[in-house]
């Protein structure tokens, strides 16, 4: 992908997992959403930093410090950082989460559609916590997020035989159709909903005027990298996080 392209991706990220804060700090751009995500906590690295690396890391950990996180950075691959990098690294920053970013076009597809069941964000919080076993009472800052989006969105359970199977979120940004938080329920893996659900949103999004998609992913989930692929995503960049946690 061409550096515009690329850029597309990132900005329609940034409005389709808006932060609560989110501002630009010297071609750095600073999130804050209270601690749920890294994603929506942290600062992204969009350009080539050189220079004093100490006045500009100092600058980001004192906006964390304020709102009671710990320091993050998100560096992707195409901004070249490799110097902030180590400069990072020397100091103490531990490296985490590599991951992908996967794309694929998807104008001019004919996807079967899918009878979801669409949900309020209430309403799908409460089944993404079922699916997950996970309390409902943690999940404030997450329903936050849902609430604050303002592109057109999806928000999807999948249902076979009166059960909940599989949810997931797809948000339409600029064209660029955003796959959020898919999960299959554990009894029901390796039984094709996943790929049921993702072709569904991608079905809506088509109908919808996106005419690219794109998906995040942590590397070493590589049965979602494997259902990703079957589906024509590839890799366009990667990224990963420096945090300070001492």
């Amino acid at each position: 992908m061409n550096p515009e392209e690329v850029k597309e991706i990132e900005n329609a990220g940034f409005c389709s997992w808006p932060a609560d804060e989110q501002q630009d700090l010297d071609r750095i751009i600073v999130r804050f959403s209270n601690g749920y995500t890294k994603r929506a906590n942290s600062a992204t690295v969009l350009q080539q930093q050189k220079g004093n690396f100490s006045s500009l890391v100092k600058q980001c950990e004192h906006y964390y410090q304020k709102k009671g996180l710990p320091c993050t950075f998100r560096i992707p691959s195409f901004s070249q950082n490799e110097a902030l990098d180590n400069y990072l690294e020397h100091k103490s920053y531990t490296l985490l989460d590599h991951s992908l970013v996967m794309h694929k076009p998807i104008e001019k597809q004919s996807l079967s559609t899918i009878n979801f069941q669409l949900r309020t964000p209430e309403q799908w919080i409460d089944s993404f916590c079922r699916l997950n076993s996970i309390d409902i009472n943690n999940q404030h800052h997450h329903l936050k997020i849902l609430n604050r989006i303002k592109d057109k969105m999806l928000l999807a359970v999948l249902v076979e035989h009166g059960q909940e199977v599989a949810c997931g979120i797809a948000v339409i940004s600029n064209g660029y159709c955003g796959i959020f938080d898919i999960f299959s329920h554990k009894n029901f893996r390796k039984l094709g909903h996943a790929t049921k659900l993702l072709n569904g949103l991608l079905n809506w999004a088509i109908s919808n005027g996106a005419t690219h998609s794109y998906i995040q992913v942590v590397a070493n989930n590589q049965p979602a990298i494997n259902l990703y692929k079957k589906l024509g995503y590839k890799t366009c960049y990667e990224y990963h996080y420096r945090m300070k946690l001492k």
